[in-house]
Order: structure tokens, then sequence, then C-alpha cells
């Protein structure tokens, strides 16, 4: 299926990339990620992205990561791949490799390490979605990227057909409502945040692309229900239940300490890669004691 606005919606894991302890990919472990996360109601995929430590994998690598999820989702629920490559040759190179592997869409990062003018941010976007023959998810982080897309860019890259999507992870909250004001109707605003989930999905996100819920999907998707019905003090103290944890899953570089709570909940995805580093064991204990009691609320919501 090609994703649009009104088919995208709910929660989409970023997942890890599962690897044998030599550092090659795993990829037959892929079926049992995605089954885990399908069973908990999990409503998206993306493959490759910052969780799936695309930057340490090559690009015929990517490209066997994407397949194996789509394999394996079997067309239950979209698959969006992540192209994290700032220049648009390669953007373009790995975006139709992505989608001949049958990636139903793409999760394209802003240009980053040029400092690109906003007109060189809606420039880019009409050349990706030209160049690969759809519109794609916007990705926008700049705490990583130092790249910041303003809601005005977004919207006139949305008035182009550019874009269905996009992925805010920026904590700027003002901006994030005049995002909705924007663009609310235009195309689909899918938190990035887990730490504001549940306000930026009452003031109009549909969904989120999210980390942790590769640790606690039931959890967050119950989240994702209260705040869905109204009720954002009862989803913000869900939240807040899970604070520790997720100030611990993100205290080093991700996917370190998501693939060590991988493995605590029983799912053994393998070490990362350089650049990126296993956790300090003084984290992993901390993690391991707090998801006794998460893993036991997460077991009770799957009844």
């Amino acid at each position: 299926m090609t994703l649009t606005k009104t088919t995208t919606q709910g929660l989409y894991t970023a997942t890890t990339t599962p690897m044998h302890p030599d550092g090659s990919l795993n990829l037959s472990l892929i079926r049992s990620q995605v089954e885990s996360q399908l069973k908990a109601g999990i409503s998206g995929l993306v493959a490759v992205g910052g969780t799936g430590e695309a930057s340490a994998l090559s690009a015929s690598e990517r490209v066997e990561v994407v397949r194996a999820t789509v394999e394996a989702a079997a067309g239950r629920v979209p698959v969006v791949a992540g192209v994290t490559t700032p220049g648009l040759l390669d953007t373009l190179a790995l975006g139709r490799s992505f989608l001949d592997a049958g990636a139903d869409g793409l999760m394209v990062i802003t240009p980053y390490g040029t400092a690109p003018s906003q007109a060189g941010i809606r420039d880019f976007y009409k050349a990706v979605a030209d160049g690969v023959g759809q519109a794609v998810m916007l990705y926008d982080i700049p705490y990583l990227t130092l790249v910041t897309t303003s809601p005005d860019t977004v919207l006139d890259i949305a008035n182009d057909g550019s874009i269905f999507a996009m992925k805010a992870s920026n904590p700027d909250q003002a901006a994030f409502t005049r995002l909705v004001q924007l663009v609310g109707d235009k195309i689909a605003i899918m938190s990035g945040d887990e730490h504001l989930f549940a306000v930026q999905t009452s003031l109009g996100a549909v969904g989120g692309v999210l980390a942790s819920t590769n640790i606690l999907p039931r959890t967050w998707v119950q989240i994702m229900e209260t705040a869905r019905a109204g009720d954002l003090k009862l989803a913000q103290r869900h939240i807040a239940r899970i604070h520790d944890f997720l100030v611990n899953v993100y205290a080093e570089p991700n996917p370190g300490p998501m693939k060590a709570a991988q493995a605590l909940t029983g799912l053994d995805v393998g070490p990362v890669r350089l650049p990126n580093r296993a956790p300090e064991a003084a984290l992993v204990g901390n993690m391991r004691q707090q998801l006794t009691d998460l893993l036991a609320y997460e077991n009770a919501l799957a009844g």
C-alpha cells in the first residue's frame, strides 16, 4: 500500500536491527520482533531509522533489513523505511531501493551537515518526492541534525504534495501547536517524543513514531487510547509511571540501552555496532529493576 495522510495513524515502532554476537545481521530474528509488536496492537513499523542503526549499516544491509521486515509484516501493517542520509542522490538511491524491497513509505530526515535554508529544505523534499515517485514522511529532529523545519516551511512542502506525514521530534511546543494549526488537516502529524506524546496527541497528532514501544508496546497503546479519549491527565499519569525507565533507556546513545532493555524482556536482539556502544552495567541494572513492575503491567494488559 502507498501511505497517505488518511491511512497513517496510530503507533509506529522504530525498530532496532537484530544482530548476531559477531555484529552481523540476524535477519531471522526480525520475524519474532515484528510478531511481538503486532500482537500488542502496534499500527506500523519504521525500519532502519536511527534506532535501527542506519548509519552503522551498509546500503545493501539496510535494504536487507527492510525486505525482511516487509516479509515479516506480510501486509498486516505498513512498513516505513528510514532514509537518514543528508544528500539528495544517496536519498533517492536508498529510497528507490527501499520501495523496490516492498516498503510502503519512506521517512526522510531533513538534510543536515550544510545548514540548509528553509527554501533549501522545501526544495529538497520536492526533489525527493518527485525522484521516488511518491510523497514521503518528513522527519524533523533538530537536536540531532541541528536543522529545524519551521511550521511555515512544512506548510509549503505539504501544499506541493511532497509529504503525507511528519515525524515531529522537536520539543518546542509552541512550534508544534502552530504546526497543527497550519497542516493538521493536510498531513498526518506523528509525535516523535515519548515525554510529549500525550500532550501532542491531545493537540492533534494522529499517532507517533516511538522507540520505547519496542519494550512497552501495550502500555503505549493504552496511553494513546487514553489521550485520544480526552483524558489527558490519566494519560500523563501513565507516562509518569514509566518516566524513570524512559530517562534510563535514553541516558546513553540510542539504541544501546534500547537493545539491552529488549534483552531484559526476553527478546535478545544482539549487540550494537560502533560508534554505538553497549550501555554501562549500572544503567542495565537500573532498567532491570524498573522493568520488573513495568513488564508485569504490560503482561496484565495482554490479558
